[in-house]
């Protein structure tokens, strides 16, 4: 294993010593100085990831290109290889591009996510569907793309049609006759506007406590223990309604529920799926979800 991270530092005609102080100091830094002796075929599939990352740190580059690196490890091996990127990240202070195809990667990784699109919008908008910090991308989705790509479950989306515009607020018209509030910016649209109304399920509640409300029948329940995901059947919409709640829940199959749906909460995009701007402030954005 010595011998594999040197080898770029050899073909270099890097000093011998230098070599080992920078082998022996990366090997430090990624927690492996008791593998430099082994061969690589004892090692495991996090241990031969590290060994990979401990090549590129021994050259000390300005920046660090990773093509999802995680893909072929188990879930819990991820995780933990997860953490030691970023505490290397942090520990190096260099700058890292990392490509995934993980938005779970993307959003506990990155300070900045680069979202790439491909299809019909690209050439409409181009490959490049947002540009921001992971949380601006979650809060602040600049059309459908982004908003069903960010988020696991990803958000919820109801068809509709504007029924009311005002500068801080709309209404939308449901398939099934209710009717919801979402505070946006609409007024660049006009009454009967198609549009698609968008909530992600932690903020979808059961009961009071919301704005505005609609009817519901439970199809599916997922218990996780720390959590549970309601899949809803709501009329005239394809697609289930998720709705997540902390711990355990009562709701079985069948169930007919009332769920709510605060304004605050809801995001709304045109018929081209660009979003209307959100009129909320930064502290409706971290306040709890889920009562």
């Amino acid at each position: 294993i010595f011998d594999n991270m040197a080898f770029g530092l050899k073909l270099a005609k890097q000093d011998s010593g230098e070599i080992k102080n920078r082998v022996h100091w990366a090997a430090k830094i990624l927690q492996m100085e008791h593998l430099l002796d082994r061969l690589p075929k004892e090692l495991s599939g996090g241990q031969r990831q590290r060994v990979a990352i401990g090549r590129a740190i021994v050259r000390k580059p300005g920046v660090f290109l990773f093509d999802e690196p995680l893909s072929n490890l188990d879930a819990a091996l991820r995780v933990q290889t997860r953490i030691e990127i970023s505490k290397l990240h942090r520990d190096l202070g260099a700058s890292m591009i990392y490509v995934t195809h993980d938005q779970v990667e993307a959003m506990t990784l990155a300070d900045k996510i680069v979202l790439l699109n491909a299809g019909k919008a690209v050439i409409e908008d181009g490959s490049v569907a947002q540009i921001g910090p992971p949380l601006e991308l979650y809060h602040h989705p600049v059309n459908l793309f982004v908003a069903g790509f960010i988020g696991s479950p990803k958000m919820n989306f109801l068809p509709g049609n504007l029924t009311g515009i005002e500068p801080a607020s709309a209404t939308v018209a449901l398939p099934d006759g209710s009717t919801v509030r979402a505070a946006v910016d609409a007024t660049a649209a006009k009454p009967g506007d198609a549009v698609t109304l968008g909530i992600r399920p932690e903020h979808v509640t059961l009961g009071g406590g919301a704005d505005s409300f609609i009817q519901a029948e439970v199809a599916y329940v997922e218990r996780l223990g720390e959590s549970s995901f309601l899949y809803t059947r709501v009329q005239g919409v394809d697609n289930h309604v998720i709705v997540r709640q902390e711990g355990d829940t009562t709701a079985k199959m069948g169930d007919r529920l009332t769920l709510g749906l605060a304004a605050q909460h809801c995001h709304l995009f045109n018929e081209q799926g660009r979003a209307f701007k959100r009129r909320i402030g930064a502290a409706a954005e971290t306040k709890p979800i889920v009562q």
